[in-house]
């Protein structure tokens, strides 16, 4: 790691410390994170890790089929916990996971790095397809709690009546406006480098979609990726069941949580830390429930899930540099 990315890290890291601070300077261990843990239902947060393993299971099996149309082949074991290994890095060290596992998985299998980085960058074309497909499943069955949360909403969480479309109307004629100038840019400003470098990313992008259909397991792709995404939604609503403050929410409810948590894992901070919980504290209000709810159940279930991922993760290393365990 050069002296650059040191100092990111250190940034990232200062502003994670920073943000769990200011959230949980006024939360007391012995009279609001003792008494949750004391009365989770372990059941449901045995159940949500389930879950989650699950949803590595699935993403190391859609890994696998993205690696056939090149003509190789991993074992499943292998591309499993490679997965889970990255996950368990990507708590360390924020965006290392997917270069780590990649690496592992190279190792093990002699697959060249850059069409495994490839295959990567295809996953996440992927999984922002599916995002966008959640925030519009959450926008759809809560739409008044996106717009508080856009608003930013009053003490209470909840935006106004009389604004309450104000918001989202706005932000839509600006991303419109934003798209138009950016096209007209790409359009007039075609020579300038920052432009070409700009055009050769779309155009990366858009073979990188291509390429989805070059999959000859289309359903199977599809499946798996649908799976992943389900499985989290499960995960998370398993997790809320499990804590007393909690226990309460819908599942469309947790559809929303979701999406709200997942704008918050795109800040680089490790494992999400202090962001995840900004934006749990905000869902929580915004769906019109108590903030301290949302800080104790991201709290709780953010330090139970990370210790899951770096202890499976951890395995997960052991089992592939072992090579003891095939399928």
């Amino acid at each position: 790691m050069n002296l650059r990315k040191i100092i990111v890290y250190i940034l990232f890291l200062g502003l994670a410390v920073g943000m769990m601070w200011y959230l949980y300077k006024d939360i007391s261990w012995e009279n609001d994170v003792k008494p949750s843990l004391v009365h989770a239902n372990w059941f449901w947060i045995c159940v949500s890790f389930a879950l989650g393993y699950g949803a590595t299971v699935m993403r190391g099996l859609r890994w696998n089929l993205m690696l056939e149309p090149m003509g190789y082949k991993a074992g499943r074991w292998t591309s499993i916990h490679s997965v889970a290994f990255g996950y368990c890095m990507n708590n360390l060290i924020p965006r290392s996971g997917e270069l780590a596992r990649c690496t592992m998985l190279n190792r093990a299998e002699k697959i060249p790095v850059d069409k495994l980085i490839g295959t990567v960058i295809l996953e996440r074309i992927v999984d922002l397809l599916l995002l966008a497909l959640v925030m519009l499943l959450a926008f759809i069955v809560k739409a008044d709690a996106l717009s508080a949360l856009l608003a930013s909403g009053n003490d209470t969480g909840v935006a106004n009546s009389s604004g309450k479309g104000s918001w989202i109307l706005y932000i839509f004629i600006v991303g419109i406006l934003l798209i138009i100038v950016f096209f007209m840019l790409l359009r007039y400003m075609k020579e300038h480098h920052i432009i070409k470098r700009i055009n050769s990313f779309i155009v990366g992008m858009t073979e990188g979609v291509k390429s989805i259909f070059k999959i000859k397991k289309q359903f199977l792709f599809w499946f798996f990726s649908f799976s992943i995404w389900s499985l989290w939604l499960l995960m998370a609503y398993c997790s809320m069941s499990a804590l007393r403050e909690t226990s309460h929410l819908t599942f469309t409810d947790t559809i929303f949580f979701t999406a709200a948590g997942s704008l918050g894992m795109i800040v680089p901070t490790p494992g999400g830390a202090g962001a995840f919980h900004g934006m749990a504290v905000l869902a929580f209000q915004a769906l019109g429930y108590n903030g301290e709810s949302g800080r104790i159940y991201a709290l709780i279930s953010w330090s139970l899930k990370t210790t899951f991922d770096i202890l499976v993760g951890a395995l997960g290393f052991l089992i592939v540099t072992s090579k003891k365990i095939k399928l």
